[in-house]
């Protein structure tokens, strides 16, 4: 799954916890599933900061090259 689809699932499942009746065991599954789709959207969420970060790196590093050349 990617980030948006966890999100979006989370959201739903938020929202029928939210504003259904639902039984005990009902309630127990739709929240051990939000607790798996907030894991999911945390997950996610960590590996764009990774590779935002990597990429963030990337960029510095050719600007600075640029400039190194520049300055020769």
């Amino acid at each position: 799954m990617n980030i948006e689809k966890d999100i979006e699932k989370l959201d739903k499942l938020v929202e029928k916890l939210g504003s259904e009746t639902l039984s005990i065991d009902a309630s127990l599954t739709a929240f051990n599933e939000a607790i798996e789709a907030a894991k999911a959207c945390l997950a996610g969420i960590k590996d764009s900061k990774g590779k935002l970060e990597l990429l963030k790196n990337e960029a510095e590093r050719i600007e600075l090259t640029l400039e190194n050349e520049r300055l020769k």
